[in-house]
């Protein structure tokens, strides 16, 4: 017997967890990418350009992109997260 499909607010509950995930991911990446930027002035001697501004900046409009995307008003689920795909 199939489990009963998840209601609109179990999902809904789902996604927001996982997104929240990935920004904990993009944050560990923000540690260790500013990292490598502290220790790289440090040898030089000298602050440089702020440089994981730029794959943190790009990294961080996805992540947004992704939460104000338009979702499907039906409840079917065809692999693509709920998600409507422009053309």
């Amino acid at each position: 017997m199939p489990a009963p499909a998840p209601t609109r607010s179990e999902r809904d509950r789902k996604d927001l967890r996982e997104w929240l995930a990935e920004w904990r991911y993009w944050l560990g990446g923000a540690v260790i990418m500013s990292g490598i930027w502290g220790a790289r002035c440090a040898q030089k001697g000298e602050l440089t350009y702020y440089w994981p501004v730029t794959p943190l900046g790009v990294w961080a409009a996805v992540l947004i992109a992704i939460a104000i995307w338009l979702r499907d008003t039906d409840d079917s689920d065809e692999g693509d997260g709920g998600r409507t795909v422009a053309c």
